[in-house]
């Protein structure tokens, strides 16, 4: 059995937290760069009203080159750059790192599994 270093531990937790602020701030670029028809009540909390509403101004992805699919209580971001993809539970932003211990990376693909 291997015996997981602090080193390995802190490298963990710094790409769970890296993974919360890009969640984060996907979700703001959903909410600011799109036509949200419940936008008062997502900006209260309510991400479970998310919708794949059309892009402002007419745009076929959010800034930075990210494309987005609402799906159930989930959304997924790709970049169609690099190819990046994170899902993202809608639930609940305030993800702890007990629940981001179930992350996983793998060929640029980042995703929190819900157990």
């Amino acid at each position: 059995m291997k015996v997981i270093t602090q080193e390995i531990t802190e490298e963990l937790l710094a790409v769970m937290d890296m993974y919360q602020r890009i969640a984060r701030q996907l979700i703001d670029q959903l909410i600011l760069e799109t036509d949200q028809p419940d936008r008062t009540e997502i900006l209260e909390g309510a991400y479970h009203l998310l919708t794949n509403a059309d892009v402002i101004y007419g745009e076929e992805e959010l800034t930075g080159n990210w494309y987005f699919d609402v799906h159930g209580e989930h959304c997924m971001f790709k970049n169609t750059e690099t190819g990046q993809t994170l899902e993202v539970f809608l639930g609940s932003l305030r993800i702890s790192r007990i629940r981001l211990r179930t992350c996983w990376i793998s060929s640029n693909v980042w995703r929190h599994s819900m157990c």
